[in-house]
């Protein structure tokens, strides 16, 4: 009888549909880096050609800068939603641009970021897709170890960390600095890369930190340089795409300093929040393989590292010092393995004013529903509720809680860990205990309400008909027993799309591959996508249990699902599958500005319809951000424009993939580096 594995997963189908849109794809573009920031100018001006999506409203021409020179006088200011320690300076500094432009971003107006004499300005309805203000050289050192880590009074032994913390340093950047990152691995019996979340890495596909698609991992004592440009703005985190290395304690903050869609006063600085488990996650999934019956359950929440465990020594909780009247910029970024929550503070409402790295128009709400990698950048006003069903605190001080929602949980009913993972606390500061307590909310797990993400730069999708979609291009998703891994046992079940679930080869990352291969490996699982300039649909649906023969089966579940290299228009979402193949209860699809982002939460038993330009050549991870279920093989890889992506890997950029895949071969030949020199190395996905 077929296990079935790990968290109840989910069952999904996904189809595929292309249309031709003319259009000339976009130039290299970047992203940045943190821990030690050095900053070097730049003397080379990283243009973007003028470029339009269908229906946008980019405000300006281009700007042309001939000789890049550097001014002696050019803008240079505070990052205007910097860090909040007051010992902590950081300046955006933009040497290209000279002295005729000038900072524009105030508490009263965040919409400015830089404007010129000549009336050009770069804010919040600047097309940041096709264009950037250059900025300086961010670069960083990042050092990747074990730890032990100690986040809720109990020791986690196994931890693995970025430079000695947990979560890793802040990296920091402003919009349009070049990110460069050097990752050094000390860990003794793993390799490992880091992935930019978010970071839509285009023109730099060999940048997005995924191994066994565009790199090997880094062998220990081995560095490798990520260097991209930060052309979006707001806030993600960096984590390991190693198997289950980020469940260890490998993820931190980003932030790329930009304009806003809300005003604020004061920014505070990202706030991470996560299920955590006193074991390594590697341990997990080896239980799972042996058929142990129940899936992994984590132990605590985390709230920037910081949580408390039932009857372990009591640990100071995270706090928040705010004053009263002011609007304070939070950014809240959700790094779990296995859980959704639902993000509030006692008698407090916010503006939510980006979703993930989209801005979007502000809309008011009392907590905000955070899926796994999702991101939103939200204006708290410090004016607490005061009425009969919500009295003002009388110590000033309110619970910030992180209640798991339901059905997106990696913990075990009936005990779940407290929900009140931080303080907020009004100055004058007092240090009692807050006595206050929430509404009574709907915690059923969904994404935040379609209607309300209105993104402030529209698309338009040129429209496509669902009923006439050609089915035969589906791609069905189910549990399955994998006869290929027979050293893995029959006691557990794998999550396919396609045919097969995903299983990488270290060694033979997908970008070595394209001059080589005569045909895909199968495990790969490689959907392409050649409509250069034109856009690609994916119909995805989550039905009920469902037998498909061939030891297939359909799980409703729901699921965060996340694009590399691209944002995604998502086109329609719902909890009803079966209106995918119903023309009699017609779903209707958003082509004039719908919501976008790069991680949606399927419903269970629903479906998701997306769409994204095919404008960034490269082999994209597409793949649920639970991380069982990504190493699980709930992933495929969409092969962008090939060709054009053959193209784009100069013999420079093969230079740097292929010397890191001899040192992690040599690494990897001796087995007296694994962990278990007789063992199985690679029990999971790669991802």
């Amino acid at each position: 009888m077929t296990k079935l594995s790990l968290t109840p997963f989910c069952s999904l189908s996904f189809t595929i549909l292309l249309k031709l849109q003319s259009s000339e794809p976009l130039p290299k573009m970047g992203f940045y880096s943190a821990c030690k920031t050095f900053i070097v100018y730049t003397v080379t001006f990283f243009s973007l050609p003028f470029h339009e999506h269908i229906g946008g409203d980019s405000e300006q021409p281009v700007l042309s800068f001939e000789n890049g020179q550097i001014s002696q006088n050019y803008p240079k200011f505070p990052a205007p939603n910097g860090p909040d320690s007051p010992d902590e300076d950081f300046t955006c500094k933009y040497p290209e641009l000279g002295n005729d432009w000038k900072p524009c971003s105030t508490p009263e107006n965040r919409h400015c970021w830089l404007k010129s004499s000549d009336g050009h300005n770069f804010s919040i309805h600047t097309d940041y897709e096709t264009m950037y203000p250059p900025g300086v050289l961010r670069e960083y050192w990042l050092v990747v170890d074990n730890k032990t880590i100690n986040g809720d009074g109990i020791d986690n032994p196994y931890g693995k960390v970025f430079n000695q913390t947990y979560p890793g340093p802040w990296i920091k950047a402003c919009w349009g600095d070049l990110i460069r990152v050097h990752v050094t691995n000390k860990l003794r019996y793993n390799g490992t890369t880091i992935h930019w979340h978010g970071i839509r890495q285009n023109g730099t596909m060999e940048m997005d930190g995924v191994n066994g698609v565009t790199q090997c991992p880094i062998a220990p004592n081995d560095t490798f340089t990520y260097e991209f440009r930060a052309l979006q703005y707001g806030s993600s985190w960096y984590h390991s795409h190693y198997s289950l290395q980020y469940a260890d304690g490998l993820a931190g903050p980003i932030t790329i300093f930009g304009p806003s869609s809300a005003h604020y006063d004061e920014a505070k600085d990202p706030i991470l929040i996560t299920d955590w488990n006193h074991r390594s996650a590697f341990q997990e999934w080896e239980r799972e393989l042996t058929g142990v019956p129940t899936r992994p359950q984590m132990n605590s929440i985390l709230m920037n590292g910081i949580g408390n465990f039932a009857g372990s020594f009591p640990r100071e909780r995270y706090n928040m010092t705010v004053t009263k009247g002011k609007k304070y910029l939070l950014r809240i970024i959700n790094t779990s393995v296995d859980t959704t929550f639902l993000f509030s503070i006692d008698n407090h409402h916010f503006e939510v004013m980006s979703s993930d790295f989209v801005p979007i128009h502000p809309y008011t709400v009392d907590h905000i529903l955070v899926g796994i990698g999702q991101r939103y950048h939200v204006v708290l006003h410090a004016k607490p509720r005061n009425d009969t069903k919500f009295p003002a605190s009388d110590n000033g001080n309110y619970w910030i809680r992180t209640v798991p929602a339901d059905g997106c949980k990696g913990f075990e009913d009936g005990n779940e860990p407290d929900e009140r993972q931080g303080i907020l606390r009004y100055e004058p500061v007092s240090t009692e205990v807050p006595q206050t307590w929430r509404g009574p909310w709907n915690k059923t797990c969904s994404d935040e309400k379609y209607e309300n993400l209105k993104p402030v730069l529209p698309w338009s999708i040129p429209p496509v008909e669902l009923y006439s979609r050609d089915k035969s291009k589906d791609l069905k998703l189910g549990l399955q027993q994998e006869k290929n891994r027979p050293h893995l046992g029959d006691k557990f079940s794998w999550w396919a799309f396609g045919a097969q679930p995903l299983w990488l080869n270290f060694s033979e990352p997908t970008i070595t591959l394209l001059d080589e291969k005569k045909e895909w490996p199968g495990d790969y699982v490689i959907v392409p996508a050649e409509n250069r300039g034109g856009w690609v649909y994916l119909v995805i649906t989550a039905p009920a249990t469902e037998e498909l023969g061939n030891n297939r089966t359909f799980i409703s579940l729901a699921h965060p699902l996340h694009l590399h290299g691209h944002d995604f228009a998502l086109l329609a979402q719902g909890s009803d599958s079966s209106q995918i193949d119903d023309p009699d209860n017609p779903i209707t699809l958003k082509f004039d500005n719908p919501p976008r982002r790069d991680v949606a939460l399927i419903p269970a038993g629903g479906y998701l319809i997306v769409a994204f330009k095919a404008d960034n050549p490269g082999s994209w991870l597409f793949h649920c951000h639970i991380a069982w279920h990504a190493s699980s093989g709930l992933a495929l890889q969409i092969m962008e424009r090939e060709e054009d992506l053959r193209k784009m890997m100069t013999p420079e950029k093969l230079k740097q993939v292929n010397d890191g895949c001899k040192k992690w071969k040599d690494w990897y030949g001796d087995r007296k580096n694994h962990w278990n020199p007789v063992g199985i190395f690679q029990d999971d996905s790669g991802v």
